[in-house]
């Protein structure tokens, strides 16, 4: 990204917030275990990696003792022809073991414990056994954990599926706490803070986007002191006040990699949905050209249909009954349980907008006309652009 970026991403490595430099945490280490975003988070993996391999190769750690560990939660593993496009053409031509998290993988996961609230603590064993860890990210604001990154890297990211069924439990999901920039008596972001204390982390580097996806700050060093930082200052550039709810919001999913799927457009319908009155209407733009999501999910928004929001709930309540993705699936219903009137553009086929409880338009336009027949020619309408970026909150 040119000089500046060099100036500032040394200074972070070699000033960090709440420890020592990253070249000094990384002397007389044997080995390394890097962990970084998977496919789903736009992390400019390939302008921090180089910075992170170069201070601890110079403090002494071998290229061969490096590992980078995808944080993919209980999302797909990032195939081998990605990885280019994940870590980028230097890192990748370093040779550098590149591998896969997985959550359903007994063989790569050790519990260490449970939580004060009883959630098991399984997480990967390369990174519970390497001798220096680090964990990259990207701070944004999460729908129902307040703020990505951090110690999010660690949980969800490289957790066990049995971790998981609680951290993504109905309980938590359901508590009105857990939503975007919201840390305070969050139930998710406890868990995720218990896990990762519990599982140790050496070091963090952390960045914030603007609006065009370039890095505008980045937060390096101790694992909550940094990320509280950058969730500062995430929280001035991304909250948004307004007096009071409207009528209509015209949204989008922020562009690529969260516009892929509809699995990832619930974020921005349910950022939409907060700052929404009761039975207002929601105008989504989101290309979804990979289509619904995995199987699972769309198997779940099959049986919200057949059995309805609460039986649906009832019926997942527990570790027992918990399915994958079925969080996602929760977050939705709390939009549906405040409108019905979604009008989406999108790339899907008319057999996959069956899945979305949504309906099909064909331009924004289209979906103005509707939204303003259904509500009026004096309806109040919120455009939020970024999308999930950029979280309302209606003023107190």
């Amino acid at each position: 990204m040119g000089e500046l970026f060099d100036i500032e991403m040394m200074k972070s490595l070699g000033l960090p917030f709440g420890t020592r430099s990253l070249s000094t945490l990384a002397k007389r280490k044997k080995d390394c275990c890097i962990v970084i975003s998977d496919t789903t988070r736009p992390v400019p993996n390939s302008l921090i990696l180089p910075y992170i391999i170069y201070d601890v190769r110079f403090a002494g750690i071998k290229k061969e003792n490096i590992t980078i560990l995808i944080a993919n939660g209980s999302h797909e593993p990032v195939p081998e022809s990605m990885f280019e496009k994940l870590v980028g053409k230097e890192v990748l031509e370093e040779n550098i073991k590149i591998i896969n998290h997985d959550a359903y993988d007994d063989t790569q996961l050790k519990k260490i414990g449970e939580t004060s609230s009883g959630c098991p603590v399984i997480v990967n064993k390369k990174y519970l056994e390497a001798d220096l860890k680090i964990c990259t990210g990207l701070i944004e604001p999460h729908f129902m954990a307040g703020y990505s990154g951090g110690r999010k890297s660690i949980c969800p990211g490289i957790v066990g599926i049995e971790t998981l069924k609680v951290f993504h439990g109905v309980k938590a999901m359901g508590d009105p706490n857990s939503k975007s920039c919201q840390l305070e008596n969050n139930p998710v972001d406890e868990i995720a803070r218990e896990v990762a204390s519990m599982a140790g982390c050496d070091f963090i580097v952390n960045v914030s986007l603007n609006e065009k996806k370039e890095v505008d700050g980045i937060y390096a060093g101790d694992i909550f002191e940094a990320h509280e930082v950058g969730c500062r200052m995430v929280a001035y550039t991304s909250i948004v006040k307004i007096k009071e709810p409207v009528d209509i919001v015209i949204t989008s999913n922020g562009g690529y990699p969260l516009d892929q799927n509809f699995y990832q457009t619930v974020k921005g319908l349910v950022e939409a949905s907060e700052i929404l009155k009761p039975d207002g209407v929601i105008i989504m733009a989101s290309k979804c050209e990979k289509g619904i999501g995995k199987k699972e999910f769309k198997e779940l928004l099959l049986e919200v249909k057949e059995k309805g929001i609460k039986e649906f709930l009832k019926s997942h309540d527990s570790p027992e009954t918990f399915k994958s993705d079925q969080w996602e699936v929760q977050k939705l219903t709390q939009v549906l349980e405040k409108t019905k009137n979604i009008f989406m553009l999108s790339s899907l086929d008319d057999e996959e907008y069956k899945y979305t409880f949504s309906t099909k338009i064909n331009t924004l336009e289209e979906g103005l006309k509707k939204a303003l027949k259904l509500k009026g020619r004096g309806a109040k309408i919120a455009v939020i652009p970024e999308g999930p970026y950029v979280v309302g909150k209606i003023k107190n």
